[in-house]
């Protein structure tokens, strides 16, 4: 009987033991209302700002540029806002996560880059194929997305 008691014991522990939760999940310490200072490290800029965290609720706002949320079905889960930008980047999605906002959020950005590419500007018929026999290098502007975490700080009462 003893072994029994002993064996359950250690099954309730080892359970319970490994039912701990990951970073990806992990629960903030202490209330998630307040404000809260946010920075997202774009490739050569910074996009800072403030959150406030009421409720359900969060408002976002920027220090430089104008964001609004994103209209889209209601996510329990997180807030995106979609700000405009200013710089090199076009856009950038907030996502501010309800439950952690310290730890889970992230955002994403739209850029605007330049690419070069060789381009025939001439062409010639050689052994009855069309070959190219003039290059020129032109410059065009495409579009990249890039992610990361968005850096999120309480701010002192």
């Amino acid at each position: 009987m003893t072994d029994r008691i002993a064996i359950a014991t250690l099954l309730v522990f080892v359970a319970c033991g490994g039912s701990g939760s990951s970073p990806e999940t992990a629960a903030p310490r202490g209330p998630i209302e307040g404000t809260y200072e946010y920075v997202a490290n774009l490739p050569s800029q910074q996009v800072r700002g403030t959150l406030q965290m009421v409720g359900d609720t969060v408002l976002v706002s920027p220090m430089s540029d104008y964001c609004r949320p994103l209209m889209a079905p209601p996510d329990p889960l997180s807030i995106k806002y979609t700000c405009q930008g200013a710089g090199s980047y076009e856009q950038i999605q907030l996502t501010i996560d309800r439950r952690n906002p310290v730890q889970l959020s992230k955002w994403s950005a739209t850029f605007r880059v330049q690419r070069r590419r060789d381009v025939c500007v001439q062409y010639a018929t050689r052994d009855g194929r069309q070959v190219c026999v003039q290059t020129t290098t032109e410059t065009y502007e495409a579009t990249e997305r890039r992610s990361g975490n968005l850096q999120v700080r309480r701010t002192p009462p």
